[in-house]
Formats: structure tokens, sequence, C-alpha cells
């Protein structure tokens, strides 16, 4: 089964977010109220993320969702 473009690249968005802030997966897991693994799948391309998984992520992040999402669709262009 072939991934989807949009899940690989949020994936690799918030890995991006995630390491530029310093969060480990462990510490953003906590701060966004979810399990590390589910933050392992979601930055793999496993597991798509809700859109309430996307504002707890944003969240923890402290950016607004559509900065996420923007920048998902500039990889995608």
């Amino acid at each position: 089964m072939r991934a989807d473009p949009v899940t690989v690249a949020f994936g690799r968005v918030l890995r991006e977010q995630r390491e530029a802030r310093g969060l480990s997966q462990e510490l953003m897991a906590e701060k966004a109220d979810v399990d590390r693994t589910f933050i392992s799948q979601i930055e793999r391309g496993i597991r798509r993320a809700t859109l309430t998984t996307l504002c707890k992520l944003s969240d923890a992040l402290e950016v607004a969702p559509s900065t996420l999402i923007a920048r998902v669709e500039r990889l995608l262009k």
C-alpha cells in the first residue's frame, strides 16, 4: 500500500517543527496529551491526525494550525 502524500508531508512538517523547538517526541506528546507512539506514527506517515489532534499538536508547538497546513501545502507543490 502506497503512503498518502498529504499524510507523509504532514509528518515531515511535524517532525521539523518539533525538532526546531528542541522537543522530544515524549515531551511533545505530553504537551499535546497524546501518546508518544502516536507522534512517532504521525511523523512516519503511518497515522493521520484529526482536526482535534492538529489543534493539540499546534498548541504544543505554539504555532497556529494554519501554519502547519501552509507548510504542508508548500511541500506538496
